[in-house]
């Protein structure tokens, strides 16, 4: 975004840095919301932050490690590469034990941060957009996108258009399909807090709806042979089949099941 002489600003750091304060600053407003003291909701984002910015990165590494002819490049989170899942997976890992030191409830804290967790989504995936990775497959459609060769899906675009005789190849922006999900699922989550009580019916509904979203955008996503594991799912498809079915459970356990995560205020 910028570069001036020693100083510069890359698109996927920002917008992930973007994405980390303002979830944050909705995270402790919605906390004081529901009476839990600001505070603890700024603590526990820290621990968020680094379960997520290394579980995300670690899970893309680790199939996409032929992209790292220098190790060091693993650390060079600004030039994007993260999935996902690793970081949602890691975060939840780390909130439960916050919140069990803290004597939170966490069902309620997850609820509070469902729609900071949608927003991180719809912000980050521009910056994946920006850089040029998490790509999509080759496609006719008129939105479909040309990108530079000095990023990831230029590069594979190129190569690819070499092989069939080709002069471009445009591929899908499933960045920006992730992007608008995003969106769309933080309204939807605004929306129907108003009629759920359950706590964790919130988390759990972020849960199906994203877990759906990112099933379908796979299918247009581009992906390494070693990235499918089964039947033709790639392993993010794998992770959201488990997602769905732990939000569902959120969303339909028992009445009884309610006073075993009653809300506490602190």
């Amino acid at each position: 975004m910028i570069d001036v002489g020693w100083f510069q600003i890359r698109s996927y750091g920002f917008m992930l840095a973007l994405s980390f304060l303002l979830g944050i600053y909705l995270g402790a407003w919605r906390a004081k919301r529901a009476g839990i003291k600001p505070q603890l909701m700024l603590d526990l984002s820290v621990f968020i932050i680094l379960a997520a910015v290394i579980g995300s990165r670690l899970l893309y590494v680790l199939f996409h490690f032929d992209e790292y002819s220098n190790p060091l490049q693993v650390f060079a989170l600004w030039e994007g590469g993260a999935t996902f899942y690793g970081g949602l997976v890691l975060a939840i890992i780390v909130s439960v034990a916050f919140a069990r030191r803290k004597n939170l409830p966490f069902l309620q804290i997850a609820d509070i941060m469902a729609p900071s967790i949608a927003l991180g989504m719809a912000l980050t995936r521009v910056g994946c957009f920006l850089s040029g990775c998490c790509f999509g497959t080759p496609t006719g459609a008129p939105w479909g996108v040309v990108f530079p060769d000095s990023c990831p899906a230029g590069y594979a675009a190129s190569n690819a258009a070499l092989s069939l005789g080709v002069d471009v190849i445009h591929l899908h922006p499933t960045q920006l399909y992730s992007s608008l999900y995003g969106v769309v699922i933080v309204a939807i989550l605004l929306l129907a807090e108003r009629g759920i009580k359950k706590p964790g019916a919130l988390f759990g509904l972020l849960l199906v709806l994203s877990a759906a979203a990112r099933f379908i955008v796979d299918y247009f996503r581009f992906y390494e042979d070693n990235a499918r594991v089964i039947s033709g799912l790639t392993l993010s498809q794998i992770l959201a089949i488990g997602m769905a079915i732990l939000g569902a459970y959120l969303l339909w356990r028992r009445a009884s099941d309610n006073g075993k995560s009653g809300a506490k205020k602190s």
